[in-house]
């Protein structure tokens, strides 16, 4: 093995965080040289489809004469796809390998970008999407399977916090770029520079190591962790999983809905999208060790309880203060609720079991984003805003009932040994 490979692995062992976590040892480092690269090359991913983000639907709407319905068939093209990929990436992560996967993801989106350049009908312009999707989908699973190798086994959570950081500031940044090309140029130089964009992925995955042993894909060396080959779908992944929809339910309802509820409070929408975004960013940086401190169950559970809070306060308080609080509390509990829960995921199973671990939690992920706008959008119709934040609350509180009414079902480790629970 390489030098490379050497410190690619430091953190792909088999032990395991309890669910109260491990105490973070310092000596352990966490930024290697192979985190840093896939960091970055997270960063260009996300870079590139925060470009395409807010075009896609002008594009659809005035270059193709797309109705709104056919509008919102493009978008989704990509989550569905998104969807259906996650579990099998994750299962191809565990069978061959994190690094197949981060090579493949981006040479996928770079094959979608150009396909949107010669989309000149609205069916082709859905086949890009979808094929988008794919590539997000491959890169997303491996990378996040791949955080959790290279991290040391006490500071897993905090490499969770800022894998999904990279996430946050790619979607910020990209947006930006893509309406700034188009400006200046055209659709088709919008769909080359963030086809651009992604080859400075794909470049940077190149020096990324394979992050797991050898052994990849023979039985995991462990008792207890797994009887066979990978699965498309992991247990231990359901539940954590189960637990993101809930939490980010509300959320996702929250970025599709408040540019239109803000009217109703006499506020403009950069006001509490921007509050949220920055409270979310500054925790993520500042709480990042947090998921190994106190434990992915205690954080996780936190979290959806601020989340619950949040979210009502905007649903009773139908104020610009209302809003404007609610906002800030809600983003406490979203920055620290997908890394706890994710946490808690990849630290149930052995390295060779993470890729999967990941594809299974992640599809809960895209279930909620793509059901919350549907869901709440059909009983703001009849009811108004109001109930829908009321009901996301409920379903963040629900989360944390489960969490901690489950916990004994929900951390295997913590049934078999007294010393963990």
């Amino acid at each position: 093995m390489t030098p490379a490979g050497d410190s690619g692995l430091r953190g792909a062992d088999t032990r395991r965080a309890s669910p109260r976590g491990l105490k973070p040892d310092p000596s352990e480092r966490l930024v290697t040289p192979a985190f840093a690269s896939l960091a970055i090359a997270t960063l260009a991913i996300f870079i590139s489809g925060g470009i395409v983000l807010p075009i896609v639907p002008q594009f659809a709407e005035q270059q193709l004469r797309a109705t709104p319905a056919e509008v919102g068939i493009a978008i989704a093209a990509f989550s569905v796809a998104s969807l259906l990929m996650r579990p099998i990436v994750g299962w191809s992560t565990d069978r061959f390998g994190r690094r197949p996967a981060l090579l493949l993801g981006p040479a996928v989106t770079i094959l979608a970008l150009l396909l949107h350049v010669g989309a000149s009908t609205l069916w082709l312009l859905v086949a890009a999407r979808a094929v988008f999707g794919a590539g997000e989908a491959f890169f997303f699973v491996a990378a996040l399977a791949a955080a959790s190798d290279l991290a040391p086994p006490g500071r897993r959570g905090e490499a969770i916090s800022f894998f999904s950081l990279f996430l946050y500031l790619g979607l910020a940044i990209g947006p930006l770029l893509g309406e700034t090309t188009l400006s200046i140029a055209s659709y088709a130089a919008v769909w080359l520079v963030a086809a651009a964009t992604a080859g400075v992925g794909l470049v940077l995955a190149w020096f990324i190591p394979e992050t797991v042993g050898p052994d990849v894909g023979s039985d995991p060396a462990e008792p207890g962790h797994g009887t066979g080959r990978p699965r498309l779908f992991h247990p231990a992944g359901i539940v954590p999983g189960i637990l993101i929809f809930l939490g980010v339910f509300g959320m996702a309802g929250f970025l599709a809905f408040v540019p239109v509820y803000v009217e109703e409070v006499g506020l403009t929408a950069s006001l509490p999208l921007g509050i949220y975004a920055g409270i979310v960013v500054v925790l993520r940086i500042a709480g990042a060790r947090l998921p190994d401190r106190f434990g992915a169950v205690r954080l996780s559970g936190s979290a959806l309880v601020a989340t619950a809070l949040g979210l009502a306060l905007i649903g009773t308080v139908p104020t610009a203060a209302g809003l404007i609080a609610g906002t800030a509390l809600m983003a406490v509990g979203v920055a620290f609720t997908f890394p706890a829960l994710m946490a808690l995921a990849v630290a149930r199973v052995s390295p060779h079991e993470r890729g999967t671990v990941v594809g299974t939690a992640s599809v809960f992920l895209d279930l909620a984003f793509g059901a919350a706008p549907v869901v709440l959008g059909s009983i703001a119709g009849v009811t108004g805003y109001g109930p829908t934040f009321l009901i996301s609350a409920g379903l963040a509180a629900l989360g944390c009932l489960i969490l901690v009414g489950g916990r004994r079902i929900i951390d295997p480790a913590a049934r078999r040994s007294p010393a963990v629970a």
